[in-house]
């Protein structure tokens, strides 16, 4: 859905964001995807692209799992036996409560890029 503000046009995506004081869009994740609780609120997608900014992290997907904040995480082959420490360090400010490495994220078979949360949680539950 398009529509218009201030003679500007904008686009619907689901996401949120926000301006900053330089004009500059930042995105912060989907709506859908936020993860509010007694810390506040949490948007996966800032904590997934800082992750996968650590070396030896491949993919990186967040969710509120059993009342509690989860990262998943992929590695990849440069991966060391110290990454859960390294993302644990690097990710303080998002308060994660556990970091679980699995062998793969499962993807949206339409895109191939975006996690399929389902199936995660899916993953996490057996």
């Amino acid at each position: 859905m398009k529509f218009d503000v201030g003679g500007s046009r904008w686009h619907r995506t689901g996401d949120a964001g926000y301006l900053d004081d330089r004009g500059r869009v930042w995105l912060l994740g989907r709506c859908d995807a936020r993860i509010q609780d007694e810390r506040g609120v949490l948007y996966p997608f800032t904590v997934e692209c800082a992750a996968q900014q650590i070396p030896g992290v491949r993919r990186a997907a967040t969710v509120a799992h059993k009342g509690r904040r989860l990262l998943a995480i992929e590695l990849d082959h440069r991966s060391s036996p110290d990454v859960a420490t390294a993302v644990d360090r690097a990710l303080q400010w998002a308060q994660i409560d556990s970091v679980k490495i699995l062998p793969k994220i499962p993807l949206d078979k339409r895109h191939n890029s975006k996690v399929n949360y389902p199936e995660l949680r899916e993953l996490l539950n057996p």
